[in-house]
Formats: C-alpha cells, structure tokens, sequence
C-alpha cells in the first residue's frame, strides 16, 4: 500500500524545492528522491489530521557528533572525503546520511571542505561555516573542529542542564495552579452556600474568591482565550527581533535567572571567540561571530557597538571596559590581551570560568526557586484557611 509524503529537499544545481511522493515507506521515499538526485531536508505523511507525525530533522547532537567523528579523521590523516563517505555508511538518520553523502561525494570531486559544508548552511549554521572557512585556510581545520565539536557537546549540555533545573518548579507550579483552581470554583463557592443558609456574614476573602469562582465559572472561555493569547504572543514576540529584545532585556534584570543567562552567554562568546582567533579571524571578525553565536539579541547589539567602535580606533581594552554586559571578569582578561594569541589563551579560561559558574547556578536554580514557591503555597494556603474557617467559626458563635 502506497501512502503520499510531503518533502523538501535541495537540488543538483543547490537551490531548494517542496513537493509530494508517492512511495510505501519513507526508506523508500528517501529512496526515490536520492534516485532523483535529491538530497531530502524533511519528509513527512501527508495527511489531513491534526495530529500529523513529526518530520524527521539532523539534531544539534548529530551535529555534534559529526563534527567529533571529522575532527578524528583529520588527526588520522584519513583522506577527508573517503572518511566522511564511511561515517555515511553507518548513519541511521536518512537526511544526515544523505547528507554527509553528498558532501563527502563533492569533496572528492575536488570541492573545497567549506564549499561543500556551505551547501547545508542552514543546518550547521553561519558560525560552523565560518568558523570552518577561517580555519581551512589557515590549515588549523584539525584543532578548530575538535573545537568546534567541544563547543557544540557544551551548548548541549548546558541547555539540558537549564531545561533539568526548570523541570521540578514548572511541575510543582502546574500542580499548585491545578489545586488552587479546584479551590476556587468548587470548594470555596459550596462552604460559601452552607455559610449563608446558616445566616453568616461572609468575610471578604470568603466574598473574593467566591467572586474569583463565579467569574471562572461564567467566562472560562475568555480566561482561555487570554491565557492561549498571551502564550501565543510571547511566542510571536519571541520570534521577532525587536520581541526578542526586549523579553531577553527583562529575562537580564531577573535576579539570579539573569546571572545564569549572562554565565552561559559569557561562556559562548568567549568559546567561539577562541576558537576564531585560532583559527586565523582578526580581532574584529572573531567578536562579530562569537557575538552572533550567543544567539542573544541583546548582546549581539552590544558587539555591534563594540566592533564598531575598535573600526573608528580605540583599542580593545577601552572598548571592553566599556562593556555593560560582560562581566567584569571577562572584561579584564580580554583587554589584557595583546596579540591573537593571547585572546584566544583569555578566551578558553574565560569559557571554562563561566561554564563552571553556569554549571553551579543551574544545579542550583531549584533552591533559589524552591523559597518562592513555598512562600507562594503558604499564601495560597491561608488565603483558602481564612476564607472558610472564619465564616465557620462565626457560624460556630451564632449556633452557640
């Protein structure tokens, strides 16, 4: 049984296409587009559900990896090409498998390494591609990809490290609103009713949240409706530039959460920009790819600055004692610096300084949470005692 497949894909001559395939598994799809001469990007079931399964996609690890395993073959000595062809043969993933395929496939053609990387920009980014061109032709390739592959495990690890230390207080939070919700429409508003029938005045926290109740009960749909709209537009702010500004602006004056996001931020500019240096980039060019590679837009700003400031003649102390973002740390050794070399010496201490201190904040993240989230069940769980037991109790006089 044939089923439909949607894909997109790049062509011989480099440019990009989309379109349908009939075929009875995806290994077959994948199949008949490389008979194409295709080189697949995403493939997925074309169907009319909602609930439509997930393309697959080359993952940061994968690249990761890659980059680890083309690192190895250049400290070898083995012919890059041949090498890469062989890590294609024994690739799961189709899409990477095809891809390393095809770039293996143009280096032996004669290709330049970041000629052929550069055809699948999109997947390993501009810094990789960069980072690569610096490095080939100042024939460091061996040293920057391993560096490269360095940089690419840490950015992993310190991004599960942040999803770990948020995991426990997003749960714990989840279950208090669930809680505080079953609270405030039904319990509260049934003592409520008991209350008065007993001819009790009702206090107001008792009034208040029976009104909260009411209100969610009534208009659920427009509580709804606020909370997916404003899910939605912090996603959409989130995804344009200047949204993006200015929520990583409020996320840098968070205390402790600020501190974090500046460590890792430290930390990756300060890698890339190391590994740029050593790689043969000038000064300039290295700090305006370490700062692209924060994928911070505030700090990318800040380098901007920065850069054009060392272009009309100031020296890169004054230029980085200046800095509002980077740590003081930081700034010191970057301006002590005097030649490449010693930035790229600064940078890797840099780096391992602030991805000790981002290591230690995210393990600690919970116990900075934990306090506030204590503090708000506490409030939580006297704002429900008072609105039912002082009713009660005044129920309790009038009886007597």
């Amino acid at each position: 049984m044939s089923m439909t497949y949607k894909y997109r894909a790049i062509n011989p001559d480099g440019s990009r296409c989309r379109g349908t395939i009939d075929a009875a598994s995806e290994q077959e799809a994948f199949g008949c587009l490389s008979q194409q001469g295709l080189v697949p990007l995403s493939l997925k079931e074309a169907s009319g559900s909602l609930f439509e399964f997930k393309a697959k996609r080359v993952t940061k690890l994968e690249i990761a990896t890659l980059t680890r395993e083309m690192s190895v073959l250049i400290e070898a000595s083995i012919p890059i090409g041949r090498g890469l062809m062989s890590v294609a043969e024994h690739e799961k993933n189709p899409i990477l498998r095809d891809m390393v395929t095809d770039i293996a496939t143009m280096i032996e053609s004669g290709e330049k390494i970041t000629s052929a990387f550069s055809k699948y920009e999109d997947i390993f980014g501009d810094v990789y591609i960069q980072t690569l061109r610096s490095a080939e032709k100042t024939g460091q390739l061996g040293p920057v990809s391993a560096h490269l592959a360095d940089m690419l495990e840490r950015n992993i690890e310190t991004n599960q490290q942040i999803r770990r230390a948020l995991t426990y207080p997003t749960i714990v939070i989840g279950f208090v609103m669930m809680a505080l919700g079953v609270i405030v429409i039904f319990v509260v508003p049934k003592f409520a009713g008991i209350f008065e029938s007993n001819g009790v005045e009702l206090p107001l926290t008792t009034r208040v949240i029976r009104a909260m109740g009411g209100s969610i009960t009534a208009y659920w749909w427009a509580y709804g409706s606020a909370g997916l709209g404003l899910i939605w537009g912090l996603g959409k702010a989130w995804k344009s530039p200047k949204g993006r500004f200015r929520l990583e602006a409020f996320i840098h004056k968070i205390p402790y959460i600020g501190a974090m996001f500046t460590s890792v931020t430290t930390a990756r500019f300060s890698r890339v920009m190391s590994i740029g240096l050593e790689s043969g980039i000038d000064v300039i060019e290295a700090m305006e790819i370490a700062g692209g590679a924060t994928g911070r837009p505030v700090f990318q700003d800040e380098c901007v600055r920065m850069c054009d400031r060392m272009r009309s003649g100031e020296s890169l102390s004054d230029v980085m004692n200046r800095s509002g973002y980077l740590p003081s740390f930081a700034r010191r050794l970057f301006g002590s610096g005097k030649d490449s070399s010693e930035l790229s010496r600064a940078g890797s201490i840099i780096a391992r300084h602030y991805d000790r201190q981002s290591d230690h904040l995210a393990k600690n993240l919970n116990t900075f949470i934990e306090p506030m989230i204590t503090i708000a069940m506490a409030g939580i769980v006297l704002l429900v005692a008072l609105s039912v037991f002082l009713p009660m109790w005044q129920m309790i006089s009038i009886n007597k």
